[in-house]
């Protein structure tokens, strides 16, 4: 757990995609030029701050290409060079970067323990390895180098880089030494569509639920976003399905029909089969979304999303972090977490804000536990606008916690 008196936490920046309004292919593009210069602007006016706190999704390694995704990187984090400064950045991976923490794991736990003489843990331990474990560049005994340390500008102190994950619990003191907790996590598991093994069995424990849907978050999330000609064509959907359902249909009409002859030949199928794999293929298309039809992503915060984030907080936060793990976990002293805490997700791009904070909240145990979101830096979000309505930072101080929008000030 971190003790500070303030940060500022952003999430789904999205970095390599050229939809996202910190895509900086050219340095000399007005637009990029004047979202940069906007970002700047707000981080300068918020000043030093003790931590800055990336919630996930900040690099989409599913989709774009690493030279983009860390050519975007490079840049931002020059740009935060200019500001803050910051004592500390906090790197917690969601799904569209989940596979820069299996890397880092692996390298350390495995090349690492390796490289030093030592033997790796076995498959009974190797899954623990990757929920609840942190790794800081100024830890001496870190098996390896976290590449991130590579891309901060050489002539400007670097403060230092931790990358955790899911959680990260911060302390922050007020003035009349009330203590109030904040937990952050991308909060990727709080949707159905990223815990499909759920239905076959219910994880019990949090580490069950990173393994068991690790297939979904590096086979289907990650890998096959990068398999070549199966990459384009799912580039090309994802595209389509951005910018509205006509498209989206439209391509999805091809792939069925590419499906349909390729299984037809290899199959040799003749008249009936055919009619039933015609049949088939519609079916599965059918009840294919081709618009954004996820409550996670029409609203800031609805019902079904407070039941999830009830569960999740229930389950996989309280029912772990007790008394006797508590050190294991890297929480101090040997009690339970700390409770209330203000949960603050990512994934959903929209950020709680006006008249939807006063019922950003759920209550368990008879305890109130506020909710917030940092955000995303998608041009697509807004519904065909492109005025950065959800894109801006969450700051977290001794007075609380705020949304500072950069809407209208993006192009």
């Amino acid at each position: 757990m971190s003790e500070i008196k303030n940060a500022v936490a952003l999430s789904d920046t999205h970095l390599g995609m050229d939809i996202s309004y910190l895509y900086a292919k050219d340095p000399n593009d007005p637009k990029y030029l004047k979202n940069r210069a906007a970002l700047l602007e707000l981080l300068k006016n918020l000043g030093p701050q003790d931590e800055l706190i990336f919630n996930g999704d900040i690099l989409d390694l599913s989709l774009a290409g690493h030279d983009e995704i860390f050519r975007d990187l490079k840049a931002l984090f020059a740009l935060f060079s200019e500001a803050g400064p910051y004592k500390r950045i906090i790197y917690i991976p969601g799904n569209h970067d989940h596979h820069f923490w299996r890397e880092l794991g692996e390298e350390a736990y495995i090349d690492g323990k390796i490289s030093q003489g030592e033997d790796p843990p076995g498959h009974k331990l190797y899954p623990h390895c990757f929920v609840d474990e942190h790794f800081s560049s100024d830890d001496p005994e870190l098996p390896c180098k976290i590449i991130l340390t590579y891309l901060w500008p050489k002539n400007k102190p670097m403060p230092e880089i931790v990358v955790k994950y899911p959680h990260h619990l911060v302390c922050v003191t007020s003035g009349g030494r009330e203590e109030n907790y904040y937990l952050f996590t991308h909060g990727h598991f709080l949707e159905d569509m990223f815990k499909p093994v759920n239905y076959l069995i219910e994880p019990a424990r949090i580490e069950e639920l990173e393994a068991f849907n690790n297939m979904w978050l590096e086979a289907i999330d990650y890998d096959l976003g990068h398999a070549g000609r199966l990459s384009e064509r799912i580039r090309e959907l994802v595209n389509d399905y951005q910018k509205g359902g006509k498209e989206a249909r439209e391509t999805i009409k091809k792939i069925k029909k590419e499906i349909y002859n390729n299984l037809k030949k290899m199959l040799k199928l003749k008249w009936p089969k055919t009619c039933l794999l015609k049949w088939v293929l519609s079916f599965v298309v059918n009840n294919i979304p081709t618009e954004k039809k996820s409550g996670l992503f029409k609203v800031a915060i609805n019902e079904k999303l407070k039941e999830d984030i009830a569960d999740y907080i229930k389950k996989y936060i309280l029912q772990r972090y007790v008394k006797g793990k508590a050190r294991d976990y890297h929480f101090p002293g040997d009690g339970d977490i700390p409770t209330p805490f203000t949960f603050i997700f990512g994934h959903t791009h929209r950020p709680v804000r006006g008249e939807d904070v006063k019922d950003a909240k759920v209550i368990i145990d008879g305890k109130i536990y506020p909710l917030a979101n940092t955000g995303g830096w998608l041009r697509t979000d807004g519904a065909g606008q492109t005025n950065g309505e959800n894109a801006g930072v969450l700051v977290v101080d001794q007075t609380g916690f705020r949304w500072e929008s950069l809407e209208g000030k993006l192009e």
